[in-house]
């Protein structure tokens, strides 16, 4: 998820994928005229979805707060990629701010300004939740190096506009039906959907989002790291082709996928969605975005029986907890002039103000602050799992190449899940393709 904004132009959680495997990007260093002028006027593009939301946060709040005029424009997601893989790669200044979606923000990370220059007051660092502190920080706290990065310090170079994390969606009547308590680990998930699919007609236990290439790897990525542990080790090397990781396929493609419904292979959140809802499908992990629809009763017709917890933990191997990070990070592109810079500094610094996240809430938005979550706690069904989950979320890896080999390993766990590759044939395959790529790009040098 990307959006732009420029003052002369023109965005989960998600689990989007896109960019070209490019590793660039430089420091980052200011490069824009110097000015001591904050300018009036900010258009931002911002996608369909979350922008929407964001849109009326600045026309609520931010706008009179700044008095910046601040125009928002909505662009598919597809389209705002290219337009910030344009402007930066190029040093065009078209655009002040970059809305990223957190696996987009290695490629972009050295092009744009550490923000704490451009804001008028401090980061409320205290307030903050740490994980989405350190998915907007470059080089990243605790990820392996990479050639891009390299001489690079560490700071601050973005700022979280969206708390968006994988939660897990499961049917509380059906486990009420079984006798089953709330899942705590994937062990009790199976367990759990075992006895409903054998006790419940018309139910499955599960549903597996196994469509070929990033929407069965976001569907995957959780338990990978629950079970398997992280992907890559400090050097960057495959962790999944160990006992662990490929318990973990075998668990996905064998365990959850024979309590779950027939085609799984071809499925997408639609489908995972339509399941959860007609109560043909008893769990799966949702998006707060999912979460929201799973219990509008309009749309849902078990709306009334669907709970979230967070993200089970691994019942063996790595035995973590490890929700996926799917943030939106604003950041400040270096190329353009500071009068710009200041001004986008200002209205970053008000959007994420205690009194525009309470706002931003009340508008069905997904916070990123402790205050926040506190003194919002009951505003969804979902915000106390969504808090506990942020403490403990897994970024994707932290390389502009994530989303040339997360594609490739998303095939492979189709194939595995179609029941023509073996979860160690799988695992073996995937470590040969993905440090392939990091080879080729001189990551073990």
């Amino acid at each position: 998820m990307v959006a732009l904004s420029g003052l002369a132009g023109c965005g989960g959680g998600g689990d989007g994928s896109g960019g070209d495997g490019g590793d660039g990007g430089g420091d980052g260093g200011s490069t824009g005229s110097g000015s001591n002028e904050t300018a009036d006027e900010l258009s931002i593009a911002a996608v369909e979805g979350s922008g929407r939301l964001f849109k009326r946060l600045v026309d609520e709040y931010v706008s009179d707060d700044t008095g910046i005029s601040v125009s928002v424009e909505l662009f598919p997601y597809a389209n705002l990629f290219e337009k910030t893989n344009s402007v930066l790669s190029t040093q065009g200044d078209a655009y002040d701010i970059a809305f990223m979606d957190d696996p987009w923000f290695p490629q972009f990370a050295g092009d744009v300004d550490p923000i704490q220059q451009w804001l008028p007051e401090d980061l409320p660092t205290d307030q903050l939740i740490d994980t989405t502190v350190d998915i907007s920080t470059w080089p990243t706290p605790g990820a392996p190096d990479i050639p891009s990065a390299e001489g690079m310090d560490q700071k601050v170079r973005g700022q979280v506009i969206v708390g968006n994390t994988q939660l897990f969606a499961y049917n509380s009547g059906y486990y009420d039906q079984v006798g089953a308590d709330a899942p705590e680990t994937w062990g009790d998930v199976y367990e759990a959907g075992q006895q409903i699919s054998d006790q419940i007609d018309g139910a499955n236990g599960y549903i597996i989002r196994g469509k070929r290439g990033n929407p069965v790897m976001a569907n995957f990525f959780a338990l990978g790291n629950a079970i398997g542990g992280t992907m890559f080790d400090d050097d960057w090397r495959y962790n999944w082709s160990g006992e662990n990781g490929t318990e973990a396929v075998r668990f996905y493609t064998e365990d959850l996928k024979s309590i779950s419904p027939d085609g799984v292979t071809s499925f997408d959140s639609d489908a995972v969605l339509n399941g959860l809802s007609s109560g043909s499908a008893a769990q799966a992990p949702a998006w707060p975005s999912a979460a929201s629809l799973l219990l509008d009763s309009e749309e849902s017709e078990q709306a009334d029986n669907i709970s979230f917890t967070p993200i089970p933990k691994g019942h063996t191997g790595a035995e973590r907890r490890a929700p996926t990070q799917g943030n939106w990070i604003m950041g400040i592109n270096s190329y353009v002039d500071d009068s710009k810079k200041r001004a986008a500094g200002e209205v970053i610094r008000s959007a994420i103000s205690k009194e525009a996240q309470d706002t931003y809430v009340e508008l069905g938005g997904v916070p990123f602050r402790h205050d926040t979550f506190e003194d919002n706690m009951d505003a969804q069904p979902w915000f106390p799992a969504l808090y506990e989950s942020l403490q403990t979320a897994q970024y994707r890896p932290r390389t502009p190449l994530y989303s040339e080999f997360g594609i490739g390993h998303g095939e492979l766990l189709n194939t595995a899940l179609a029941g023509d590759l073996s979860p160690s044939e799988m695992t073996k395959e995937a470590k040969s393709q993905v440090e392939g790529i990091l080879a080729n790009a001189n990551y073990y040098e």
